[in-house]
């Protein structure tokens, strides 16, 4: 894991007094508006604006009016339509809510989702034949269909009509189709590019609806639009925003009995559900659905009205969710295997990885890992017994892999998705080729600074700000995800007070305190043996501050992001080293002596460490964890002092190696008079004698 820097925002106070006066905000409030570049009132208000009537006219996305018109000609006619979905959390979101609304209109529907495995991504022509037996007379994609000229083109060849629906890159040339709704159409006059599959979804049946019908609209299916919007990581900002804000308070008071049993079979159904609720609770487990079984079953959780079906398909999907993850941690030692193995990877700046008949519902989970590992763009391919790869793409910030694939397409069967996120299929013979290119155009592109995490850091606060208060405040600033993260505070000298492992040792829960304040934080996915800090020792933190709300009972929650040796304690020691250099060199003066010379209790406190059933007769560590004693951190200068006189003393023996030291116990019999000791001698005589 590369080491993150610290990014400290600055903010034009001028602007910050401006916005915290015009909105009658607090001064934390008016510093996070201002670093998502809300540098006026007037943009400060559109942001924290999240009615309806933000919303835009569904009309002006391109061939909206004709996807409305072919889809009601075949509601009136009685024609039989087939939703063609996608298998992940928004494709089965989109599938489901033009399902129910197509069925209350009473249209005779029926839903195709491609199985991952047999089939992959996208409409294809057995899909088209299936399709055709099934009765279906037109075809409505839902986040999918933007690059399926030649599917669509069979499709009509065998009279069946299609309308696509997508939010995914377009390329040159669109499907000859009845209509092709997307957002990012090149001549779209539409004003926000970044809706979800769903999302467009979602603007098809408000442009069906018609206007007047909005708020029914917005009460019945923003729930799942916000669910499917999250969970594909699209941009909470703009559109989104009010979107994904609407449906939220839906999703919490949900009448849908198979949100609600999923709410429950997650164990969050007492807990405030927010965006990473969605994200990295919930979401899972309906992809899990679409990953290593059946995504239709997902599309029933939504669509059943029978609360003990919800329950029992709620339940499959959480055990789809445990078998997921099971099959992703044995595909992600392998993975690491083949970088460890690979003498040329550091050379390189993007992972390619393939593997034979890895589960390519999973590698794509696999790929965020490993690119949260390294920070850097990672490609993972799954080869089949016919030697077709089907492989998962996931980027870094300042690498668009859509377009490096699009650079690469000539050895490519096909290929799609988005500037941090894609998929594509490769032959095998064409694979080196592709593996030499793509590597090309990552190492030429990427820089040193590029490949560096950072982590924005909003606003430094007192620990006297984690209160209720700051929390109710930044609520204002929700739905967080991305374009629009949660803010991140900096907070500096906290003294651990405890460490406790909490699921197994899996994360952390630290106590801290800062003066007479002493607060919770957690530390999610870090054991224990990774903390390399011990109890006294002082650290500075980035974190998130929530509000955990469980039966009822709310109250704040520190979450840390990252945390480092505070400065205060760095300086301290550097003092401290300074001090025992001049007390080796015989500089120290009256004051000095007396501030370094140390107690009983310190040489206690030292012996019982080396002395500890838990502790080696041979122990190495370094000096700033020694420092850390059980009475509480104890100044370098003095620790030295101790280690020296107890090793004048025959009680040990230590090798120094700059900052690590190797301690040897000596198990003598009887009392050591301390007193005897030459140092300590000479050091009090300086100490009162000057």
């Amino acid at each position: 894991m590369k080491q993150r820097t610290w990014e400290l925002q600055e903010q034009d106070e001028a602007v910050v007094a401006s916005l915290q006066q015009g909105l009658g905000v607090s001064p934390v409030i008016a510093r996070l508006l201002c670093n998502r570049g809300l540098t006026t009132v007037q943009k400060a208000k559109d942001f924290l604006n999240k009615s309806i009537d933000s919303l835009y006219d569904p009309l002006l996305i391109p061939d909206m009016d004709k996807a409305v018109a072919r889809i009601e000609q075949a509601v009136a006619a009685g024609e039989k339509i087939t939703i063609f979905g996608d298998y992940d959390v928004d494709g089965i979101t989109s599938t489901s809510v033009l399902y129910r609304y197509l069925t209350g209109r009473g249209a005779t529907v029926e839903y195709y989702i491609p199985n991952r495995c047999e089939e992959g991504y996208g409409i294809s022509r057995a899909a088209v034949d299936r399709i055709r037996e099934n009765g279906s007379t037109l075809i409505v994609t839902v986040d999918s269909g933007i690059t399926a000229i030649d599917e669509v083109e069979y499709a009509k060849s065998l009279g069946i009509d299609t309308v696509v629906t997508d939010h995914h890159e377009c390329q040159e040339h669109l499907p000859d189709a009845a209509a092709v709704v997307n957002p990012k159409r090149v001549d779209s006059r539409y004003p926000f590019k970044d809706l979800a599959g769903v999302g467009v979804v979602f603007k098809l049946v408000c442009a069906m609806n018609r206007r007047e019908n909005l708020q029914k609209t917005i009460d019945d299916f923003a729930g799942l639009v916000a669910f499917g919007t999250i969970a594909d990581v699209m941009p909470l900002v703009g559109e989104n925003r009010v979107i994904v804000a609407l449906g939220m308070t839906r999703i919490e008071h949900s009448k849908n009995p198979g949100l609600k049993a999923l709410v429950a079979r997650a164990g969050v159904e007492h807990r405030r559900i927010s965006a990473s609720t969605i994200g990295f609770t919930l979401a899972p487990r309906v992809n899990a659905a679409g990953r290593v079984g059946c995504a239709r079953r997902a599309v029933e959780l939504f669509l059943t009205q029978d609360p003990l079906e919800a329950d029992e398909i709620a339940a499959s999907l959480c055990e789809a969710n445990r078998v997921r993850q099971e099959e992703e941690d044995k595909i992600l030692r392998r993975a690491l295997a083949q970088i460890e193995q690979d003498e040329d990877f550091s050379k390189h700046k993007i992972i390619v990885l393939a593997g034979k008949e890895w589960h390519h519902g999973i590698i794509g989970i696999v790929s965020s890992r490993l690119s949260d590992r390294y920070y850097l763009p990672s490609i993972m391919i799954s080869f089949d017994e016919d030697g077709v790869g089907k492989g998962s793409c996931r980027s870094i910030a300042s690498f668009n892999i859509y377009e490096a694939l699009e650079k690469c397409s000539d050895y490519l069967e096909k290929f799609g998705g988005h500037a941090l996120a894609a998929g594509l299929t490769v032959r095998r013979e064409n694979y080196e080729a592709f593996r030499s290119a793509i590597l090309e155009i990552a190492d030429s592109q990427l820089t040193d600074e590029d490949l560096s995490p950072k982590i924005n850091i909003d606003c430094e606060i007192d620990a006297r700000d984690i209160s209720m208060d700051t929390v109710m405040d930044i609520r204002y600033l929700e739905p967080y995800g991305m374009g629009n993260p949660a803010p991140v505070f900096l907070c500096r000298g906290l003294v651990i007070v405890d460490i406790y492992p909490l699921s197994g040792d899996k994360h952390l829960r630290l106590t801290l305190r800062h003066g007479n304040l002493t607060f919770a934080a957690f530390l999610f996915g870090h054991s224990s043996s990774q903390f390399e800090f011990l109890r006294g020792e002082r650290i500075d933190i980035c974190c998130n501050i929530d509000l955990n709300t469980f039966r009822g009972v709310s109250s704040v929650q520190v979450v840390i992001k990252d945390y480092r040796e505070s400065e205060k304690q760095v300086a301290q020691r550097e003092r401290g080293r300074a001090l025992y250099a001049r007390l080796r060199q015989g500089e120290l003066d009256g004051a000095q002596a007396i501030a370094v010379l140390p107690h009983k209790t310190d040489f206690v406190a030292v012996y019982r460490l080396f002395c500890s059933k838990q502790t080696p007769d041979t122990l190495s560590m370094t000096a700033r964890l020694l420092s850390t004693i059980d009475h509480g951190p104890m100044e370098h200068c003095r620790l030295r002092i101790c280690l020296d006189v107890l090793e004048e003393m025959g009680i040990l023996n230590m090798t120094v190696d700059g900052d690590s030291l190797q301690v040897t116990v000596n198990h003598i019999e009887g009392k050591v008079n301390l007193n005897n000791s030459v140092i300590l001698q000479e050091l009090r005589k300086l100490a009162f004698h000057s």
